[in-house]
């Protein structure tokens, strides 16, 4: 008897099989029902709470129903679908533990910086979600701005949840990067202009004294006579006689230095009071009054005698000194910052990550797992990819791979090329005394790089754009100067913003373009050091010509991307430009 039993349940177990496959629908119900229990247990070892739970039975179950005719054994059926449940759960559990971590950090950032002084308003916040990748955005916008969730975004995009929630953590991170470097742009714009401002209002203390003595210069010997002159004739008082020969001081002697006056509590001589007599004849004549201060009164004594003026008429200097050209404290620079060597062009065996090719069904690669040969790739785009996600990026990228498996043992090698960079540079310096200086301004620099990945018949393009906007600042030592021609050294440091990255991705097979698309890229910001030695030759006392070579190093910006700096981390620079000052 139970002999003849475990042979019918496998019977039925392969005839609900295939009537699955088949599409029957009361068969895909009936399957669904009977490992439901067994298979949510499973599900509720990675999700918090029922709810959650549930919406990865129900992603497990859309794998497995639409993954039936990979099923070789039936017997397996339920090993089989094990393994599909617990790689749902173990990918959603990955990634909700990424986002928490940037959730975390992006908490930590708010407690140091308040959101109202680092969240940009809403139409800012429009333009930097249109950097984003397509894909980001539409998950972005329509779990943020539209509060969907992943279950909801998957149905309308036609996606796995999973996907959704990763593509939602990427877009976080490379939104909170352009945040922060849309900020420090604008701050440091704001800065450097109003460096410069403050060191151009500085007075000059010389200015306002070198003025007032041309001023007193420039007036003719006679004024300076005439009121020498007066100044004496007005320090000596009037005197005068009567007609019994005493002397008086006159009426118009009104300036006495209040240096002979008595002091102020004691009674004032009054000097121009008279009395009027007469004679004997009948004649009248004025008289003195008859009241005299106290004898510790001290009356001030008329000088009579003029005092000669000190009168000194300057020399006039028939032999003026040549003016030397006035030179401005501050110098603009206009440079091109040339390369020295030549452009990348080599071949190098590379591999595919997550973040290869810009493309969206890498995502679910793990973080340390990366293929280099054609075959290991293309065994994870047909059994590890859900079927939702199979755009048509995914079956370009499917077909590129099997036509290269078949090649130089399905190794991966790529073709670099990485054009020298081009760099602009517009400058202010201001002397900091005859042998130092400060230089900060502008630069512009673009880098362009070309991978190709594949062989000939089939291959990825890519080809990446950086444009960065930089700001030095730079010490400068002139240690020899001899009539025109000088020397210097200068050393410095230097960060570099980029304010527009684009990737263009073009898939060619058998010379037909079968996928292209436009992303743009997300760059951290590029710190450099740089230290040069430079001669100088002034063709006139207001314009000069220099030539700076110098060695520049660039750090670690932390980026996968590849350009011509991260394979010459040393680089030989040749600054050639003018200078007015």
């Amino acid at each position: 008897m139970q002999n003849n039993t475990i042979p019918t349940v496998q019977q039925e177990k392969d005839e609900l099989i295939s009537r699955c496959k088949a599409g029957d629908h009361q068969a895909l119900n009936l399957l669904y029902s009977h490992y439901r229990p067994y298979l949510l247990n499973i599900c509720k070892h990675y999700a918090k709470d029922n709810d959650t739970a549930e919406d990865l039975l129900h992603d497990a179950f859309i794998v497995i129903l639409t993954s039936l005719d990979k099923l070789r054994s039936t017997d397996k059926l339920e090993v089989w679908m094990t393994t599909i449940v617990r790689n749902v759960g173990y990918h959603y559990w990955k990634h909700l533990d990424k986002e928490h971590t940037a959730l975390q950090q992006m908490a930590g950032e708010s407690q140091e910086i308040t959101a109202e002084s680092l969240m940009p308003d809403f139409e800012l916040m429009q333009k930097l979600v249109a950097q984003l990748p397509k894909g980001y955005q539409q998950v972005f916008r329509l779990s943020v701005f539209e509060g969907l969730s992943h279950q909801e975004i998957s149905r309308m995009l036609n996606i796995a949840p999973h996907t959704s929630s990763s593509q939602l953590l990427h877009a976080k991170r490379m939104l909170r990067k352009l945040i922060k470097q849309s900020w420090l742009l604008i701050l440091l714009f704001i800065a450097i202009p109003t460096a410069i401002w403050k060191f151009l209002q500085k007075d000059n203390p010389n200015i306002e004294g070198s003025v007032k003595e041309a001023r007193v210069q420039s007036l003719p010997q006679s004024t300076h006579i005439k009121s020498e002159a007066e100044s004496a004739k007005n320090s000596s008082s009037d005197i005068k006689r009567d007609s019994e020969g005493f002397q008086h001081p006159s009426p118009n002697t009104q300036h006495l230095s209040t240096s002979v006056l008595p002091n102020k509590e004691e009674e004032p001589v009054r000097e121009n009071e008279f009395t009027i007599k007469e004679d004997s004849a009948g004649f009248q004549h004025p008289t003195p009054n008859t009241h005299h201060p106290s004898p510790n009164t001290q009356h001030p004594t008329p000088n009579t005698q003029q005092p000669t003026p000190n009168i000194q008429h300057p020399t006039p200097n028939t032999q003026h000194p040549t003016p030397k050209p006035k030179t401005s404290a501050w110098k603009i620079q206009l440079a091109y910052n040339g390369q020295l060597g030549k452009r990348d062009n080599f071949h190098e065996a590379t591999s595919v990550n997550a973040k290869s090719f810009s493309a969206i069904s890498n995502i679910l690669i793990p973080a340390e797992t990366s293929y280099s040969n054609w075959n290991d790739y293309s065994f994870y785009l047909n059994n590890e990819v859900p079927p939702m996600d199979m755009t048509e990026e995914t079956r370009s990228l499917m077909e590129i791979a099997a036509s290269n498996a078949q090649i130089n043992g399905g190794n991966m090698e790529a073709h670099y090329e990485h054009q020298l960079p081009l760099s602009i540079q517009l400058t202010l310096s201001r002397q900091l005394g005859k042998q130092f200086s400060v230089e900060t301004g502008l630069s512009y620099t673009l880098l362009q790089s070309t991978s190709t990945t594949g062989s000939s018949a089939a291959y990825i393009q890519e080809q990446q754009r950086l444009h960065y906007l930089g700001i030095p600042i730079r010490m400068g030592w002139q240690w020899y100067s001899h009539k025109q021609l000088s020397f210097y050294t200068s050393s410095g440091v230097m960060l570099e913003m980029p304010i527009h990255s684009t990737l263009n991705v073009n898939h060619v097979v058998n010379d037909m373009n079968t996928y292209s698309k436009q992303e743009k890229l997300s760059v951290p910001l590029q710190w450099s050091t740089s230290v040069g030695v430079g001669i100088q030759y002034d063709i006139t006392p207001h314009i000069g010509f220099y030539l700076e070579p110098s060695l520049q190093y660039f750090f670690n910006d932390g980026s996968s991307i590849k350009s011509y700096r991260t394979e010459h981390r040393f680089s030989v620079t040749l600054p050639l430009g003018i200078r007015f000052h």
